[in-house]
């Protein structure tokens, strides 16, 4: 029995550092069988089943899922004008366009590694070394330890990433303080996982910056984390080094880690993008991102988590081992695809990344302009960067509407076949989102449309007028 036990963690080791499991594991497995007739010969043999119908239940915690935007939308959709061509300003794909769709470098080193032939099996769970390499060394700040491929875990998308660091610090009795507003997937997965959402505001006209005063206020010892979004969505906001770097010093006053969703890393157009980790090497980040924005893919499901630790405060809770061990679940996204991160990375011409920069500042001052001189509607921060901004719906200037952003998303797909997302998506009633994705030319054509329907609706004081 000793000799098969050392076969199979020497194996394991030859598979590469993530793929090792604990000796005990491999020692019950071993020992399962055995384990197994002791049970079913002994007086503890479970009783016979005696279910003579069909009896399928749902496990809870699946069957407790609710998406705040799907719950929302799905009484709204399907209600277009029919003979109005319909214009989507929701969904937030960059790539519904042909304008915004990932370069020729990324898709030849795709193709090229599909070619290969080398990436048809199993990889370790954590992720292909090599690609591991590549962004560690790509999302390596200063004033922090250099990561190494230990310190990435490659995950199916942001969104996995996402919920391996929650699932990761969900401890029991845990709450976790998310931005209002936020993105609903971050409720989603607390919900999922057990933990209280706790939030703290952002400030709509100053930028969408945190209340740093509310940010301390609804944290306590059953604390896990903080979530932080920048650049973000849905505000398109971009926080400066100054502003970002006193809300890791409430975390670091706190002893609270930062799960920093940075999927919108690099796409900013006007405030320069500073990520958490980079701002104060005192705190614990788990960063998340991925190849679905900034690299316009998120169709090709290739996400990662970067563990920049601080006083060891991650590794000796056990995190990353905690994350290894997700990463088993589902063994990584595909093969071919972690094997172009290298050539991705370090061949995508910046130019490339200056022109889509360059498409979506233009079409973010196409949504700023249009929506400042629209009866009905206002802009409380400029977007600097993602592809959403925030339109603010002026209380009762807008008959039938009030500031109900749910009719007005509602109304508007009915009588214009415009799809927005309202704000009660992600907990800012009175407002509606707008994703500055598509080209100028279908920006225009909404807008038109939005305006006529907000001057059709304009009361008498605010017909005509700009607001």
């Amino acid at each position: 029995m000793a000799s098969n036990t050392a076969g199979i963690v020497e194996a394991e080791v030859a598979a590469g550092p993530s793929l090792k499991r604990p000796l005990e594991e491999v020692k019950s497995e071993q020992h399962g069988t055995a384990d197994l007739k002791s049970n079913t010969s002994g007086s503890m043999a479970p009783k016979p089943r005696s279910v003579k119908e069909w009896r399928v239940q749902c496990g809870e915690r699946a069957v407790g899922i609710r998406n705040p935007i799907r719950e929302i939308m799905d009484s709204i959709v399907g209600k277009e004008n029919p003979s109005k061509q319909m214009i989507s300003l929701a969904q937030g794909d960059p790539t519904a366009y042909k304008h915004l769709r990932p370069s020729d470098v990324m898709v030849g080193a795709v193709n090229a590694a599909f070619n290969a032939g080398g990436f048809h099996g199993y990889q370790p769970s954590q992720g292909l070394p090599a690609c591991r390499m590549a962004l560690a060394e790509f999302f390596s700040v200063a004033g922090r330890k250099q990561l190494t491929p230990n310190d990435v875990f490659m995950t199916l998308g942001c969104s996995e990433a996402l919920a391996h660091c929650v699932a990761a610090l969900a401890a029991k009795g845990a709450n976790m303080l998310l931005p209002r507003p936020a993105f609903s997937l971050y409720e989603v997965l607390c919900a999922y996982n057990g933990v209280e959402c706790r939030y703290y505001e952002l400030l709509p006209d100053q930028g969408w910056e945190v209340d740093l005063d509310s940010l301390a206020a609804v944290a306590d010892d059953n604390t896990c984390a903080v979530l932080i979004n920048n650049p973000s969505n849905p505000c398109g906001a971009v926080y400066s080094r100054a502003h970002l770097a006193k809300v890791m010093a409430t975390c670091a006053d706190l002893k609270l880690p930062v799960i920093a969703d940075e999927v919108y890393s690099g796409m900013t157009f006007g405030e320069p993008y500073v990520s958490c980790a980079a701002v104060a090497s005192n705190v614990p980040v788990l960063s998340v991102c991925a190849l679905s924005k900034k690299w316009l893919a998120p169709g090709w499901r290739l996400g990662w988590i970067t563990v920049h630790d601080a006083e060891c405060a991650l590794a000796s809770a056990g995190v990353s081992d905690t994350l290894l061990k997700l990463c088993q679940v589902s063994l990584g996204p595909t093969a071919p695809l972690q094997a172009a991160m290298p050539a991705i990375l370090n061949d995508t011409r910046p130019e490339w990344y200056r022109e889509k920069l360059q498409a979506l500042q233009r079409q973010a001052k196409v949504c700023v302009e249009r929506a400042r001189r629209t009866p009905g509607l206002s802009i409380a921060s400029e977007p600097q960067g993602a592809m959403y901004v925030m339109v603010r719906i002026t209380p009762d200037a807008l008959l039938g509407i009030g500031n109900d952003d749910v009719t007005f998303a509602r109304e508007l797909l009915r009588e214009e076949s415009v799809a927005v997302l309202p704000g009660q998506c992600f907990m800012l009633p009175g407002y509606f989102r707008v994703v500055f994705a598509p080209p100028v030319d279908v920006l225009d054509q909404a807008w038109d449309r939005i305006e006529a329907f907000c001057q059709r609706r304009a009361a008498p004081d605010v017909a005509g007028k700009s607001v």
